[in-house]
């Protein structure tokens, strides 16, 4: 049965300057130029370990290498670890097992998509291992990903064209590689995007499939295990709409997965995209919510608290916004990390001990040859943020549905710039209603239903967007002729 999308619009979004912040970026990569595809792990002393592929010319580049020992502060001197000199290495992937020694794959010789393999690397704390084909005997092999059990069972998965396109993986256990095997064996595509292991050693993973005759817009998020050596059916989690590749997953204290992925949310030319989030409750799938339009470069974990955390990166009228999320007091709350022209991209997030870690590829311009540095931000993890102070106190859209002359109703607690602005689905800025500084009180605004130009805007819903300093509440209002 298909499920609607629920638009997390509908209730309230916040944006707020919580009590702690992120830290300021911290640069991990030194050379200047194109670095992307990032990595890390962190080990069981806490030393952070962090892979990345760099662009050296076309269809050449490396995979660098860089340790931090004090919590990512400092970084040591990048390791080129590729073992190449003319081919494209990319899709890096590092883990740390129980003694802490590194495990490292990657993609060899992208540049050759028929011939690409997928090799690996161990390093024993002195020196990295010679280069291992784990594909051996499947060229096309690409798109490798690494998971480590509680016993240091390594997983490795890959794509490849066969049979429409299907996931394949080995397992390393006590330094033997086992037979190449497929999870899933028809036609069907399959794509393996990232597994995480419960206490119990269970495996949990999120992926994208579509059945033997359909084509990448019918791409649907899907969730599996692997446990006691058998595989689950593959259950769908998404609907409706082509779910793009950028998935993630992440376990609760109770072994629950939560899954966040970038998904198509209407029919419109061309397509909005947003972030959508489901969860298993226990016993089924919640049904999957909007957390934001134009939105990619989606990352979810959750802390020792039991809290959820996701991060993605938000397309707005004067460039990017790298976007935090939180679910508290039955509402997503957020926290703009940081606005810029350009974005960040390729999140990684981890929830340690005490901080989230997380890593992206952060991009300076938009020419040729951008400088795009891979940098590391931290975010304190407290036991509460519950009573965090709301600058906007009240938000209300009234008649809603309208045909038009619609009311904002709002109040706000401290002397603030507030705005409000409408736009539509595909985030595109439509009027704005209110620009200016405004002292605390209650206060009523009016939109016609028009655009800048003083135009009728054509029936469906809007997003009407306040915002006072830093915080600001989205709701949705639909217009209706």
């Amino acid at each position: 049965m298909k499920k609607a999308l629920f638009f997390c619009f509908l209730i309230v979004l916040i944006i707020d300057s919580f009590a702690q912040t992120w830290t300021e970026p911290i640069q991990i990569s030194t050379l200047q130029g194109i670095n992307n595809n990032p990595d890390f792990c962190i080990d069981n002393s806490g030393n952070i370990h962090c892979v990345w592929s760099y662009y050296v010319e076309s269809n050449y580049k490396h995979i660098y290498y860089s340790k931090s020992v004090d919590d990512g502060q400092t970084w040591g001197e990048p390791e080129n670890v590729s073992q190449n000199t003319s081919l494209w290495m990319e899709n890096p992937h590092i883990v740390a097992d129980s003694e802490n020694n590194l495990h490292l794959t990657y993609d060899y010789n992208s540049g050759n998509p028929y011939q690409t393999l997928i090799v690996y690397r161990k390093f024993s704390g002195n020196a990295w291992s010679e280069m291992d084909t784990v594909s051996m005997g499947w060229p096309g092999a690409r798109h490798n990903r690494l998971v480590i059990d509680h016993n240091d069972k390594l997983y490795c998965f890959w794509f490849h064209d066969f049979q429409n396109g299907t996931t394949f993986y080995r397992v390393l256990e006590n330094g033997v590689w086992d037979e190449i095997q497929i999870p899933y064996n028809n036609n069907d595509l399959l794509f393996f995007m990232k597994g995480v292991v419960d206490s119990t050693n269970k495996l949990h993973c999120s992926g994208y499939r579509y059945f033997e005759g359909q084509s990448a817009y019918d791409d649907r998020i899907v969730y599996f295990t692997y446990y006691n050596n058998i595989w689950s059916d593959l259950l769908q989690v998404s609907y409706n709409y082509d779910a793009y590749t950028g998935n993630d997953i992440a376990l609760d204290n109770e072994s629950n997965p939560q899954i966040v992925w970038r998904q198509v949310i209407n029919d419109s030319i061309p397509p909005d995209n947003g972030t959508i989030f489901s969860k298993f409750d226990g016993t089924n799938w919640t049904s999957p919510i909007v957390l934001a339009e134009d939105a990619s470069e989606q990352a979810i974990t959750i802390d020792k608290n039991n809290k959820t955390h996701i991060i993605d990166n938000e397309e707005y009228e004067d460039g990017y916004r790298l976007v935090h999320y939180q679910f508290i007091n039955n509402e997503w709350l957020g926290e703009i990390i940081e606005e810029n022209e350009y974005g960040n991209y390729r999140n990684k997030l981890i929830s340690g001990a005490d901080y989230l870690y997380l890593i992206s590829a952060k991009a300076y311009s938009s020419s040729p040859d951008p400088d795009i540095p891979i940098v590391i931000r931290k975010y304190e993890i407290i036991t509460s943020i519950e009573n965090n102070p709301k600058v906007i106190d009240i938000f209300n859209i009234y008649p809603n549905p309208s045909k038009a002359n619609i009311t904002i109703s709002y109040s706000i607690k401290e002397t603030k710039h507030t705005s409000i602005k409408i736009y539509d689905l595909q985030g595109k800025l439509i009027n704005t209603i209110l620009e200016k500084n405004q002292a605390p009180g209650k206060y009523q605004m009016m939109w016609n239903g028009t655009d800048k130009n003083g135009k009728e805007v054509n029936n469906g819903l809007y997003l009407v967007r306040l915002q006072a300093g830093r915080q600001f509440m989205t709701r949705s209002v639909e217009i209706i002729k």
